[in-house]
């Protein structure tokens, strides 16, 4: 029995939804959205109530630390936070009047900006990464067996393969 009006079922007999997830596929996506949302909120949160980072902030060191040198391109940097040229550009320099990271010229390409991780960046993100780890560990990755860890991962590899074997993530073609 609907709870809708009349007026709102036959709207909604009226515009039905085209190619609908089946059962399977909406509690799969539904999962999969409803996860992520509520680990990266309480992250978020949680990162706020410590005072230093937000999970942008998080975002753009955690992408720097695994980079050569600590180093990207503003375009680099931005395309794999897949954050906007001006959304990157203000988030670091934000981040650059803290003292978190600096820019530098591209020794390679004088029109082009480097993003650095310095110490002081360094020290923040070790300390919101502590956050970051018992957060989703609380949330998702502590209530999973290892066994299911591992299976969950191939799972994850077999829907977008790459997402799990390749080391950047998207991968550098993805943007071209």
């Amino acid at each position: 029995m609907s709870s809708n009006s009349p007026e709102t079922d036959a709207l909604l007999a009226e515009l039905p939804e085209a190619d609908a997830f089946s059962p399977e596929e909406l509690r799969a996506w539904r999962g999969l959205i409803r996860l992520r949302e509520t680990a990266m909120r309480q992250i978020d949160r949680r990162l706020r109530e410590a005072g230093e980072l937000t999970l942008g902030d998080y975002g753009v060191l955690i992408t720097l630390v695994g980079a050569p040198d600590l180093k990207l391109r503003m375009t680099d940097l931005g395309a794999r936070r897949m954050v906007s040229p001006s959304g990157i550009t203000r988030v670091v320099i934000d981040l650059e009047d803290r003292g978190l990271v600096r820019r530098e010229q591209d020794p390679s390409d004088g029109r082009g900006s480097l993003a650095v991780l310095t110490r002081t960046g360094l020290e923040a993100l070790r300390k919101a990464q502590v956050i970051h780890h018992r957060v989703v560990r609380e949330t998702y990755l502590g209530r999973l067996t290892p066994r299911e860890l591992a299976r969950l991962a191939q799972l994850y590899e077999k829907a977008a393969p790459g997402v799990i074997s390749f080391a950047v993530w998207p991968p550098a073609s993805a943007g071209s």
